[in-house]
């Protein structure tokens, strides 16, 4: 039996008294290449069985090694740990994000965190936690079944091995985030970004994407009530505060028609991706980057604070846009 509340705030909850109807899982694909058998088979037939899908998406996606079937696959991924910058980064790691401390502290984190989704949302499943090596290519992928996290994205943004990575590729701003603190909230949203796609979103306009970020940003704070909201924006505290000063400014940047109902994303986008700071119109620049992101977590916040009968369930399935924009009001 699961209690849904422990105040009269429906969004506030004892984890204590939640058990999922599945078991929490947890595994450390790391450690399972870097002890692979020397026999390949046996190692193919038991990496297979263990990580079925994951194995695929790790093989053929992610490292991009070959296919995930292949007895040729297993000598590929002996040389891909023993490759020397594989090794550093291995190295790295396990002084770092790797510590086996530290996962069970984002591991407890993020039980609590589907344990209080399955309290929202009843029916939703709860993915399979997987740590891994991507050798910088994804700091978390997501499925339905599973989110794997990339731990080497989470090293610190101090860590020396950054300063060996292509600029181009991490430019300062994103090894900023690159920071053991972001990970739960990164690896939980990264996972609801992509399970709830196919909630009636669209994409077809620039409010689309603006009111799913929001949605999904709103619901991540109740289910990790004690991340910090510019944890959640993978900002920085003087981020936030400049966002929430400059509030009615962006709005008026925003609001217009012809931006607010944009169909064409290489337009609308700089709302809404990663970068130095929001590119758009008469935008600073220094303002923080995905600034539509969070006008999206203002919106669809006073939605709800003025729809307080609502579920999260009720919530995903308001697809017109009008009610959430005439709740918004700026501070």
């Amino acid at each position: 039996m699961t209690m849904s509340s422990c105040s009269e705030n429906k969004w506030e909850v004892n984890v204590e008294e939640i058990n999922l109807p599945n078991e929490f899982s947890v595994r450390n694909f790391n450690q399972a290449i870097q002890n692979i058998s020397n026999n390949d088979s046996t190692s193919l037939s038991q990496l297979r069985q263990n990580y079925k899908l994951f194995l695929t998406d790790y093989c053929e996606n992610i490292i991009k090694i070959g296919n995930s079937q292949s007895i040729e696959t297993v000598e590929k991924l002996r040389e891909f740990v023993a490759h020397p910058d594989t090794k550093e980064t291995l190295f790295a790691i396990d002084s770092t994000s790797g510590k086996p401390e530290f996962l069970e502290e984002v591991a407890f984190n993020l039980e609590n965190g589907f344990k209080r989704l399955h309290i929202f949302m009843p029916l939703e499943t709860t993915p399979e936690i997987i740590w891994m090596n991507s050798g910088f290519n994804f700091a978390v992928y997501p499925r339905d079944e599973f989110v794997a996290v990339g731990l080497e994205w989470f090293l610190g943004p101090e860590h020396p091995l950054l300063n060996l990575l292509p600029p181009d590729r991490f430019p300062k701003y994103q090894q900023l985030r690159m920071h053991p603190d972001l990970m739960a909230a990164d690896a939980m949203k990264g996972w609801m970004l992509v399970h709830f796609i196919n909630r009636g979103y669209t994409g077809e306009k620039c409010i689309d994407d603006i009111l799913y970020w929001g949605k999904i940003l709103w619901l991540l704070g109740k289910c990790m009530p004690e991340q910090y909201e510019h944890v959640l924006m993978d900002w920085t505290p003087e981020d936030l505060a400049w966002a929430k000063a400059n509030e009615t400014a962006i709005w008026i940047e925003l609001q217009p028609a012809h931006v607010l109902f944009e169909t064409n994303r290489t337009v609308f986008h700089s709302w809404l991706t990663d970068g130095p700071f929001t590119k758009f119109g008469s935008i600073p620049q220094e303002s923080p980057d995905r600034l539509g992101v969070w006008m999206g977590l203002r919106i669809v916040d006073d939605y709800m604070e003025q729809h307080p009968e609502l579920s999260a369930e009720q919530l995903f399935s308001e697809m017109n846009h009008i009610p959430f924009l005439k709740s918004y009001r700026p501070e």
